[in-house]
């Protein structure tokens, strides 16, 4: 459930960890839906990361186990639902299509038909490593699970369990208001059943919304239609190049730099723990603007550290007092110099200052979407030289850093897949030629 947006290289969480800016206590996530394990990103907390990872496969339960020994990282063989949800949504409306209006048309996708042609068992490949399917009988509930005096140090939920994500966060409800949470990544059907409790993303963001969260960011996931199939994204029949947009992946956080929050939330205590927490994760998705909005208005909950932190953000790893001043200033100075056309095609990486010499370059270059020839103002020339050559400098080797750490990233992911595929094609040869021996015996 991670997304390209993800950091690699985060640029506050090395100085919070080393100097424990939030305290004592370790980072609590939660994964529900924890087939494949704990998200690799999460490592970046290292010893600081506590876990719990819920999963109803119990062979998959039992591999992640003896793979997390020696780690805070546990496995609980368990579905995650809410007490009365067939009060809330009886089983007959759920199955009825009609009666319940549902639209969802994923049984009509390519990625069904070749599961269907390939004969794969999609559960036993993907998340039971090919062994059989076998489920727990065990049913919990968040809020139970967890007793009242705890709902407060769970930081973060990750919830992942393809078709009943709705039904963790109705059982999380006294987590959240007893303040657990800061952020939540959950996966969201577009489409289905028109009912309050149906698993939509309607009724997730309007759940969130409700409980003192906000939309961060959204990745959506397309789904071609058997009639005319679309190339499959990866080496699985899944999602899409092209086709519908079917499912999703929303990232929720508390917009803690709100000012009106504590008005809107007044059972959510704003402490330094939390606030730092947050910034973590705001570096660690990808939304560095929003770290440095966060510890920029909560400066006096955050502490001393608060100016280090945002120089750390304009210029990672260069450890640059004053970078952050100067980044701001570049900006008031000639916000122009932050426009796509002025980069001639390139981007401006989130939380790094623009580099120097692409800047000079273009001073010596016509706009690229220009229709006259005049130069660009000696007034940006000026902006542009005043910001200090050990941000220009940090800025280059911070872009480096980024772009080998994301190619690492997915040169293993890319290794992994190709293991996997591997994996599933020697299954697959095997079924085939036990099927033909089969049908040569009879």
């Amino acid at each position: 459930m991670s997304t390209e947006r993800v950091n690699a290289s985060p640029a506050i969480i090395p100085r919070v960890l080393s100097e424990r800016l939030w305290g004592d206590h370790d980072f609590f996530l939660l994964d529900v839906g924890a087939s494949g394990g704990i998200e690799k990103h999460w490592a970046v907390f290292n010893e600081r990361l506590r876990a719990i990872g819920f999963e109803p496969l119990l062979a998959e339960v039992e591999r992640l186990q003896n793979d997390a020994r020696g780690t805070k990282i546990s496995y609980e063989p368990a579905f995650v639902t809410c007490g009365n949800f067939d009060q809330l949504f009886p089983p007959d409306l759920r199955q009825n299509v009609a009666a319940s209006k549902n639209n969802d048309p994923f049984q009509r996708v390519s990625a069904v038909r070749a599961l269907q042609l390939l004969q794969v068992d999609y559960t036993e490949q993907m998340f039971n490593a090919g062994a059989p399917v076998v489920y727990t009988d065990r049913r919990i509930v968040l809020d139970e699970f967890f007793p009242a005096y705890k709902h407060g140090t769970i930081d973060f939920i990750k919830i992942d369990t393809d078709g009943h994500d709705f039904e963790v966060l109705l059982g999380a409800d006294a987590v959240m208001r007893n303040g657990g949470s800061l952020g939540c990544s959950i996966e969201a059907q577009f489409h289905g059943a028109s009912h309050d409790y149906a698993n939509t993303f309607a009724n997730i963001d309007r759940f969130m919304r409700a409980h003192g969260f906000s939309l961060f960011d959204i990745d959506v996931y397309r789904y071609s239609r058997a009639a005319l199939p679309a190339p499959f994204m990866y080496d699985i029949p899944a999602q899409t190049t092209t086709g519908q947009v079917l499912w999703g992946e929303a990232l929720y956080f508390r917009d803690l730099a709100d000012q009106n929050y504590a008005r809107m939330w007044p059972y959510y205590l704003l402490s330094q723990e939390r606030v730092i927490k947050l910034a973590c994760l705001f570096d660690l998705f990808g939304l560095p603007d929003c770290a440095a909005e966060l510890l920029a208005t909560r400066r006096d909950v955050v502490g001393e550290q608060c100016d280090a932190l945002l120089d750390d953000l304009a210029a990672p790893g260069a450890g640059t007092p004053g970078a952050y001043a100067a980044y701001l200033q570049a900006f008031e100075s000639d916000p122009k110099a932050w426009l796509r056309t002025r980069w001639h095609g390139r981007t401006l990486s989130p939380g790094t200052t623009p580099s120097h010499e692409s800047l000079s370059e273009e001073l010596e270059t016509e706009p690229a979407d220009a229709g006259s020839a005049q130069r660009l103002e000696p007034a940006r020339r000026q902006s542009v030289a005043s910001v200090p050559a050990t941000i220009r400098e940090a800025s280059e080797v911070t872009a480096l850093r980024r772009r080998v750490a994301r190619l690492l990233i997915k040169t293993r992911e890319l290794r992994q897949r190709l293991r996997q595929r591997d994996h599933r094609v020697q299954q697959l040869k095997q079924r085939l030629a036990g099927g033909r021996a089969r049908q040569d015996g009879t």
